[in-house]
């Protein structure tokens, strides 16, 4: 257990892209490629829109921005194409602070559990190749929960299979989407952002904004 600010943190749930890995520019990149190879140039600020979201959310706000006839699935295959060779041949990119402040709260006892949007096939290799597979108690993945973020139904079920009350469990955050449905189901949630500066909404509903892990390891006292 941890106590910051008077309030006890008896577990603690990470996103995966963009908060533990540095995995949000390299998508944006293989989204570009992907869409040119079928012909499609797709707007930079559309590729930011899809940070933080399901693959089902991000299908939505492609064909609804694109059009209908947006060739998802085939764009979708090819940029999961490029994403397996570019991580088969290149190193998982960690956030910095990641390492160290994972074993922080290991040493304290601390339970970990992650909370993305990714799929399990595709979470799986990046957790093992990056090494850190075994720090989590459990991950729950996007392919694993009826309602993506920002719904609150993946927190909901962390803090569920972590056992403690919603007040006691630290959320760590880069999207909107995902400090919204922390937000929601009761935790407190710290935003470390990624690509996107935090808008009001993110800023009122975090309990604290960092610009790196390093930052979160250092308030949390570790």
């Amino acid at each position: 257990m941890i106590e910051v600010e008077g309030l006890a943190i008896r577990a603690v749930a990470f996103d995966m892209d963009g908060l533990m890995f540095d995995s949000e520019r390299i998508a944006i990149g293989l989204w570009r490629a992907a869409g040119l190879s079928e012909g499609w140039e797709i707007p930079d600020p559309l590729l930011l829109g899809l940070v933080g979201h399901s693959s089902a959310e991000e299908k939505r706000l492609l064909v609804r921005s694109l059009g209908p006839e947006f060739p998802y699935d085939k764009v979708q295959a090819r940029r999961l194409f490029l994403e397996a060779g570019y991580y088969r041949d290149n190193p998982i990119p960690l956030k910095p602070g990641l390492l160290e402040l994972l074993g922080s709260l290991r040493r304290v006892g601390v339970p970990l559990a992650v909370a993305t949007s990714t799929a399990r096939p595709r979470v799986l290799p990046l957790m093992e190749k990056a090494g850190i597979l075994k720090r989590f108690e459990f991950l729950l993945c996007g392919d694993e929960v009826d309602k993506p973020k920002p719904d609150p139904e993946i927190y909901l079920k962390t803090i569920g299979r972590l056992a403690v009350a919603p007040e006691n469990c630290l959320v760590l955050e880069d999207s909107l989407a995902g400090v919204t449905a922390a937000h929601a189901a009761g935790a407190r949630v710290i935003m470390v952002p990624d690509l996107i500066e935090p808008d009001p909404k993110a800023r009122a509903m975090a309990s604290r904004i960092f610009a790196s892990l390093i930052d979160v390891r250092k308030y949390l006292g570790l």
